[in-house]
Formats: structure tokens, sequence, C-alpha cells
């Protein structure tokens, strides 16, 4: 038997004062606070250039829409209980942020600029954004903390521009393709937050998918011509912020779990001031850096007429034959044609054959309501031209408002040097992209380059380009050989449109 001798000093425990309990709050609000105005500022020109985007029609407004689903996924991952010890080596967060933070602006400084021209089809600064967002999370609250929300991190990740597009496009490329993606990203986000068990998960995806997809048919159904951001938007945060209510409130009520909801309580390690300073000045190099600028696709009125007639060709040129792709409606929206005439001069002319051989060219016509789809897709992603060396772009003006961009494409595996002029005009509410190409090989049987979906051929250019850099994708050193061919064919095709045969005086 032991006997308590500790004296009594009569003494009554009391609470620690209000603000101490209130102290360790407001400091993991300040840092929030500072993170993600970090991420705001360091990079507004991408957030401004993604709304311009989605102002256009383009699809990339479902990047505003990714961390409202990361929310809806985070709050159900804090609400589980972590048995992890309150442990952090502020030193190895101090590592590992920073290395975040330098492959961040590593990312924008130096791997964005060698993509300047697929800049609105991969939007690299974005996935900087999110690199950026990683490290700061680590030097703000410890990586112990950070990995044990390692689900939310894949969720973001899983989708790039890029990604999006390639898995909406082999759905189809429709309108219900992209929010079809966007909800099945909904799904995974709904079965993070309530993926307790396997069975809840995989029942919280069920639930989210099949209540997004049906929300998504019903306002096709009812607007078909609705803006794309409200598909992304409506079906996917509605469906997995309805799924992980419906799942929280049944389990308060005990049909799923008897115990009582769990607080939000994610042990975080010590604030550091360096960790703050060191994010805030990260945060102020990569707003330094510049994004590529935006060359907006001009499009002057074009001639009078449908735009779904063929053109029709020069003067002392015939067409010899016209073909039809429909892969592009996948790309370019539900109503994109392309179309392909090709075009064999009357007589040779010693000045563009030595033979005096008759040159045949071909014109392809890509015919869009979605002017942004241009600029996200430019002209060389109509075709699969890998190991291919372009050159710089000569301005070629071809009357009528209509200016044009000359340039070269030197194949090295087929040795065959292409040609091409390139012009947009704008007729009624449809955008049209114009391709005369040419080829140095005027035999009959001449190769030209076939119009085919490209992502995987673009796919492989830019991991060639990331090893070995812009010089295996750009001719240094140009031969315009077929210059005066296509500028005087091009002239003569845009004036053939308004001529007096047409329905328009010259």
């Amino acid at each position: 038997m032991t006997v308590d001798t500790a004296p009594n000093t009569g003494a009554v425990p009391t609470a620690p004062p209000r603000w101490r309990a209130r102290r360790p709050l407001a400091i993991l609000v300040v840092r929030w606070v500072v993170l993600l105005a970090c991420v705001v500022l360091a990079f507004l020109p991408t957030w401004v250039r993604l709304a311009q985007e989605a102002s256009d029609g383009a699809i990339t407004a479902y990047i505003f829409v990714l961390p409202l689903l990361a929310v809806v996924a985070a709050q159900g991952v804090a609400r589980r209980r972590a048995d992890e010890l309150p442990i952090h080596d502020r030193q190895t967060d101090n590592i590992v942020g920073g290395i975040g933070l330098l492959v961040s602006i590593a990312i924008k400084a130096l791997w964005l600029p060698r993509y300047a021209d697929q800049y609105e089809l991969a939007h690299l600064d974005v996935l900087a954004a999110l690199t950026f967002f990683f490290g700061g999370a680590i030097l703000m609250f410890g990586l112990r903390p950070v990995g044990r929300f390692w689900s939310v991190w894949l969720l973001l990740l899983a989708l790039s521009p890029l990604g999006y597009r390639l898995v909406a496009i082999g759905l189809g490329g429709g309108r219900f393709a992209y929010a079809a993606v966007m909800v099945l990203l909904a799904g995974i986000a709904g079965a993070i937050a309530v993926g307790r068990t396997r069975r809840r998960g995989w029942l919280g995806f069920v639930c989210t998918v099949s209540s997004g997809l049906a929300v998504a048919a019903v306002m096709l159904a009812v607007w078909p011509q609705i803006d794309i951001i409200w598909l992304q938007l409506v079906p996917t945060v509605g469906a997995a912020a309805v799924t992980g209510s419906g799942f929280y409130l049944t389990a308060r009520r005990g049909r799923f779990d008897e115990r009582r909801p769990r607080r939000l309580a994610v042990p975080t390690a010590k604030s550091s001031p360096s960790s703050i300073v060191v994010s805030i000045v990260a945060a102020a190099v990569l707003a330094l850096v510049p994004l590529p600028d935006r060359t907006p696709v001009a499009a002057p009125t074009g001639p009078p007429g449908a735009a779904s007639v063929p053109l029709v060709p020069p003067v002392g040129f015939s067409e010899i034959d016209m073909e039809q792709f429909d892969w592009v409606r996948a790309f370019f929206g539900s109503r994109a044609t392309l179309t392909r005439q090709t075009m064999r001069a009357d007589e040779g002319n010693s000045a563009w054959d030595l033979r005096s051989r008759p040159r045949t060219v071909v014109v392809d016509v890509l015919s869009t309501t979605n002017r942004a789809s241009l600029a996200v897709y430019p002209e060389s992603t109509l075709y699969r031209l890998t190991n291919t060396r372009t050159s710089q772009p000569l301005t070629i003006d071809l009357g009528r408002g209509v200016t044009g961009a000359l340039y070269t494409s030197v194949s090295d595996a087929l040795l065959l040097t292409w040609t091409k002029l390139v012009f947009h005009w704008q007729r009624g509410d449809v955008f049209q992209r114009v391709t005369v190409i040419s080829v140095d090989n005027h035999d009959l049987d001449a190769a030209f380059p076939q119009p085919m979906p490209s992502m995987a051929s673009n796919l492989g250019t830019a991991i060639g380009t990331l090893l070995r850099g812009n010089a295996i994708s750009i001719d240094d050193d140009p031969e315009y050989k077929d210059r005066e061919l296509l500028t005087t064919f091009g002239t003569g095709l845009v004036r053939q449109q308004w001529a007096p045969a047409n329905g328009a005086p010259l």
C-alpha cells in the first residue's frame, strides 16, 4: 500500500489564457495566407492568361475547378485519425521544400521557353505552379503533414492540360467527353474524401461519377450550347460535394460508422520565419520570369459565301482531287471540318521547275467555330512530322487584308523539304485556317504531309526537344525554294475568292 505524500497546496488548476489557446490557429492561418499569396502573385500572369483563354472558349478553365476538388478530397483525409507522432525534422523539410521551389523556377525559366510554340497546348507553367505549391507547403507545414495528403497531390497532378486533352480526345473529343473526364476526376476526389475503407471509397466513386454524368447529360440536353466552364464546374464539384456531404451525414447517423466524427487535426511543424522568407523570395523570382508572348490569331474578314464551299483554284491552276477528314472534330469541335484540295498548274513554268513540269500544291482548309482551338493546336499539329526541322516564318502580303506566314519543314527521314503558306480569315461565325503546301520533289507522285491525329508524334518531338534542345526542331539555314510559287499561288487564290464569278467584285 502506497501513500500519496505530496503536499496539498490547495491550488486550483486554471485554464490557459484564451489568447494563448488561439495562438497556434493564428500562426497556421498566417502560414496559409502567405503560401496562397505567394502562389497567386508568383504566377499571376498564368492565371490571367488562363482566364483569357477560357473567355475565348478554351477548355483550360478546368484548372480553376481542380482546387475545389482538392479541398473536397483534403477535408476527408484531414478528418481521419493520423497514427503518427508529432515528430518533425525541420532540416529535412527545408531541403526537400527548397528543392521543390528550385524545380519550379527551372520549369518556368528553362523548360517553358523550349516549348513556346506549344505553350497553350501544354501549359507547363501550371506544372511549375503546382511544384511551387508543393515545395512551399513542405517549408510551411513540414514534410510529414504534407505527405499525409499524398492522394490529393496525385489528384492535382493527374490531369495536366495536355493530359486532359489526350484523355478527352481518346473519348471522342466532344463537349460531353471533356465533362466526363472531369466527372471521373471528381469521382476520385469523392473516393478520397469518404474512403476510410475500400468499400466506402468505391461506393463514393460510383455515386459521384453516376450523379455527375447524369447532371452533365441533362445540362447538354437542356442547353446544348452551354459554355464549357459550366460543364466542367457544376457536375464535378456538385457531385463530389453532395456525395461527401451525404456520406458525412449518414455516418453521423451511425449507418456506416458508429464512432463520433473526428475533428480536423493535422499536426504541423513549428513555424519557421526563414521558410516564409525563402518562399517569398522564390515567389518574387518566379514573378519576374516572363511567359511566352501570346500571338493572337489574326482573322480578317474572309470572302463572301458559305464556308462549306470549297475554295476556287486561282487562275492557271485546276483542282484534281478533294478529300475530307472527320477526325478534326475531336480537336476543334463538333462542327469542325478539314478539306484537302489538290491543285495542279495548267502549264509548266521554268521559274518554278527547270524542266517546266506543272507544279502541284495541296490546300488544306480547316474550319471551326472555336477560335481558341486555333491557338491551342498550331498548324503543325495537323500532321505527323517526326524528325522534322522548321524554319522561321516569312510574312507575305496576299492582298484583301490577308497576311500569310511562309516557312519550310525539312524531313530528315524522307529527305524532303515542304514549303508552307498559312493564313487565316473569318467567314461569318466560322474561322478558317488555310495551309498551302508544296514539296521540292516535283514528280507527280511526290509525298505531301498527310493530315492525321498527331498527338503521339508531338509527344515524341517534345521528349526529343527536352533531351536535345531546340536544335532538333529548328532549321537555322532554310532555303525558301518555292517562295515565288507559293506567293503567286496564294495571292491568286485569295483574289479568286472575291472574283465576280463568285458573286463579289474584284
